[in-house]
């Protein structure tokens, strides 16, 4: 049993039919991946070995990879691929991941490589998988992915353990035999160091960074780059970088929160179908989320529908107070006087004289007894004034009447 380190995926990877071998010397190591993304990926850094048991390159310059452990050293290759002892390198495989209950207490130690708690768990799980799989045709080795660190009590039992076991590319076995085959290795034991095996998709133990990829399901997965993302040559299963289309040009800029890289619109603007478009009117700030010239147009617009009306009200009375007439200035005459057409017995404008030709009055004098005769009219002043007021068979009394 070994353990796999991820690595660069390669598709020069060699593929032959020869006999996969496993080497006995081999000791388990810590899964992780090289951006040490999460908690439960990360394995505790621990002092070098005293001694250097990679030296000399014991697992050949092709794809395998050395890791010196405490007492040994493994070949690891990456996700799907399994090692060759005989030949020095790394095959594609068919690979089953799953998720496994180990009956041992979470110690802080499992997750150093160097360790020999780490040590002890990897003999176990090696020697019940050889048990359980080593009937099946073409099973070659199974690899533990990642020991998950307990949420409430940190030596809590059972341990939840990830593996992927690994048969060669042309074996005929499928999820329903291997699950079989394990379960009946756990069924006749009573006291199983495996207590449970659950069958896993291949994104559920590849270890893709969720905050800047995403994992397409496949035999190998692949961790693809969120929008606006791009990893650089030395990512593997993250993207630390924007894409090229996040620039002044698309109104965007690149900037980092919390160690991820996110591709943002310009103040000003924001994101529409994953473009950036300008703020509608009375919007702006990043992501159009300040809206205090909405409210100032709303206000403004409020205001000068008050102030038009008002306006408008004013125009209104003074055009209806210049056309009403003041009391003071009312005609004093009415219009039945000036009317042309009304009876004689009417009252006229003007007192009537009634001359002596065919008058009937016995008592008529010729000649008006108050006007004076001519000659006493030398004696008094004539008047130098005209009387306002005359006197008028008007039962109201006076009359305003104008000489002129």
């Amino acid at each position: 049993m070994s353990l796999l380190f991820p690595s660069s995926e390669s598709s020069s990877l060699n593929e032959t039919t020869s006999e996969p071998s496993v080497t006995t010397s081999q000791t388990p190591t810590g899964s992780t991946t090289l951006t040490e993304m999460t908690a439960t990926t990360s394995v505790t850094t621990s002092p070098a070995p005293t001694v250097d048991f990679c030296h000399g390159d014991p697992c050949g310059r092709n794809l395998a990879t050395c890791v010196s452990l405490n007492s040994s050293y493994t070949c690891v290759c990456q996700y799907g691929f399994y090692y060759n002892e005989s030949n020095e390198n790394c095959y594609r495989g068919k690979v089953f991941p799953a998720t496994i209950a180990v009956n041992a207490n979470y110690t802080d130690s499992l997750q150093d490589v160097n360790s020999t708690e780490y040590e002890d768990m990897f003999n176990n799980l090696s020697k019940f998988f050889k048990e359980a799989l080593g009937n099946l045709t073409d099973y070659v080795e199974t690899v533990i992915m990642e020991i998950q660190r307990p949420s409430k009590s940190r030596n809590s039992v059972p341990v939840r353990v990830k593996v992927t076991s690994l048969f060669r590319l042309d074996s005929p076995q499928d999820n329903n035999t291997v699950y079989s085959a394990v379960r009946d290795a756990i069924g006749k034991e009573n006291n199983s160091y495996v207590e449970s095996y659950l069958e896993a998709k291949h994104c559920d133990i590849y270890q893709c960074d969720t905050k800047t990829t995403e994992c397409k399901e496949g035999t190998i997965p692949e961790c693809k780059c969120k929008f606006d993302l791009e990893r650089t040559e030395w990512d593997d299963r993250s993207c630390s970088a924007c894409s090229k289309d996040c620039s002044a040009a698309r109104h965007k800029y690149c900037v980092k929160e919390e160690e991820v890289p996110t591709c943002k619109c310009m103040a000003n603007f924001k994101t529409v179908s994953g473009d950036c478009v300008p703020c509608p009117v009375g919007y702006s700030g990043e992501e159009c989320s300040d809206n205090t010239e909405l409210i100032l147009i709303i206000v403004g617009t409020v205001f000068g529908a008050i102030i038009l009306s008002l306006v408008i009200a004013v125009s209104i009375i003074s055009v209806r107070a210049k056309h009403k007439r003041s009391p003071e200035k009312r005609s004093l005459i009415k219009s039945g006087y000036s009317d042309t057409n009304t009876s004689d017995d009417r009252p006229s404008m003007f007192p009537r004289v009634q001359t002596t030709s065919g008058h009937a009055n016995p008592g008529y004098q010729p000649h008006n007894p108050y006007e004076m005769s001519s000659k006493n009219r030398d004696r008094f002043p004539e008047r130098d004034y005209d009387d306002m007021y005359e006197t008028s068979r008007e039962p109201r009394g006076f009359r305003t009447q104008s000489r002129y």
